[in-house]
């Protein structure tokens, strides 16, 4: 008799299914599901082979027709842009001057002091608005207003 009964088909799919949960991807729900078929074939008496075939057969089907579907249903963006990141394009206000040389200097966004570099050779002066332009590791790139 062995594993090759209904309800330790429908037994493995539930915990997959639970585990589904924890784990992101979609990948053991395709699996459960995949269980789920070999449960109706073994409730419906076929055999060993009968059963692996339709436990095969649903978790493929599943995997490259349901999968993608819930992949891109569920894993939306969203465009939430977080930490340095989500400083590009707002306005910063100037906290020490720029050399028109060097084009480096500091400014300040949210209460934080950042290193500048400007993109263009032009004297910037504290108390001056600039807008962030993008992030290069702990350095603003930013353009005057």
């Amino acid at each position: 008799m062995g594993f090759f009964v209904w309800y330790w088909w429908a037994g493995a799919a539930i915990l997959l299914l639970i585990a589904e949960i924890f784990v992101p991807g979609f990948f053991l729900l395709c699996l459960g599901i995949g269980c789920a078929g070999g449960s109706v074939a073994a409730a419906l008496g076929g055999g060993e082979g009968v059963q692996l075939l339709s436990f095969s057969a649903a978790s493929l089907a599943s995997f490259f027709a349901l999968r993608p579907l819930l992949i891109k249903r569920f894993w939306k963006d969203g465009g939430l842009r977080t930490n340095a990141d989500a400083l590009v394009g707002r306005r910063a206000r100037v906290t020490q001057d720029f050399d028109p040389a060097l084009r480096l200097g500091r400014v300040a966004i949210d209460g934080d002091d950042w290193r500048a570099e400007c993109t263009v050779d032009r004297m910037l002066r504290t108390g001056d608005q600039v807008q962030v332009v993008r992030v290069e590791s702990n350095t603003l790139i930013v353009e005057p207003l």
